[in-house]
């Protein structure tokens, strides 16, 4: 049986739309992400992962060093000929974003934060169900993020091993902006994913921009919703100044909303790209 894009794209917003998971049921139990995906295709072979380890470092895992690792570590065939990447867009319900627009200057909102924890749980159940269809029709996948073994945050530099936002990037979805935030049609304020099928899809790389930062605007948005000066036009984003604020907001979290999650997300919200992709 066959697959195509429109195959992912209707399975995920019916997740989206019926499973559990998807509601903020410590807040008002309305939908985390809008059912409105939209969905990218990059082959697992194409040249762009062997640049990244050259631009984000040695430890970047290509789509094939990540399959193959799989392979290995459950007995399987090595089959890398038509490994194919699927990144998806998971876009943010816009009271959420509204809320954290006009909560805070240096704090994120309850929705935001329960977004950034429950919203995540919901974005590695997607990677599981849709797996296991694909499993159902003889397709083999893996999700590296998923992968304990594997996945690998380096909290020096603040980098993983598997960057979602790259393979967004790879798969022709949209580009970054100054805060390292990753600009589509859907805007900005999203979570977004990825994993590898064993099965060849046609390829979006043609949509990919040859500039990295194309749909940026430099409007500067980002750089005044900033709390803490992260993000200047010089050098676009700081990692660690970024980090520190955001790791440092998880008692404030914790006592207000009485969950045990990180967030922050003030650049994605109220700016040019919080929606879309801005006019320049």
């Amino acid at each position: 049986m066959g697959i195509s894009k429109n195959w992912f794209v209707e399975k995920i917003n019916k997740f989206l739309e019926f499973d559990e998971s998807n509601k903020m049921k410590m807040v008002d139990n309305s939908k985390i992400f809008e059912p409105d995906v939209i969905i990218g295709i990059v082959s697992g072979n194409d040249p762009i992962f062997s640049d990244y380890k050259k631009i984000i470092g040695d430890f970047y895992l290509t789509p094939i060093e990540a399959y193959t690792w799989y392979c290995e570590t459950n007995g399987i065939p090595i089959s890398t000929k038509n490994l194919s990447v699927v990144a998806y867009i998971l876009p943010i319900n816009r009271n959420t974003k509204k809320e954290n627009y006009e909560y805070s200057r240096e704090k994120p909102s309850e929705r935001w934060a329960n977004t950034r924890l429950f919203g995540e749980q919901a974005n590695t159940k997607i990677q599981i169900h849709l797996i296991k269809e694909l499993k159902s029709l003889g397709i083999d996948a893996m999700a590296p993020t998923n992968e304990k073994r594997l996945f690998k945050i380096n909290p020096k530099i603040w980098a993983s091993n598997w960057s979602h936002r790259h393979c967004c990037f790879a798969a022709g979805l949209g580009s970054f902006g100054l805060s390292d935030g990753f600009i589509n049609s859907r805007g900005k304020a999203m979570r977004c994913g990825s994993f590898i099928i064993d099965y060849d899809l046609p390829s979006d790389a043609a949509k990919r921009p040859l500039d990295p930062y194309e749909y940026c605007s430099k409007c500067g948005d980002c750089i005044k919703r900033c709390p803490v000066n992260a993000i200047s036009f010089e050098n676009r984003h700081d990692k660690i100044t970024c980090s520190k604020h955001v790791m440092g907001t998880i008692p404030y979290i914790k006592k207000n909303y009485g969950i045990n999650i990180y967030g922050c997300g003030l650049c994605q919200v109220g700016v040019s790209c919080s929606n879309g992709i801005p006019e320049k």
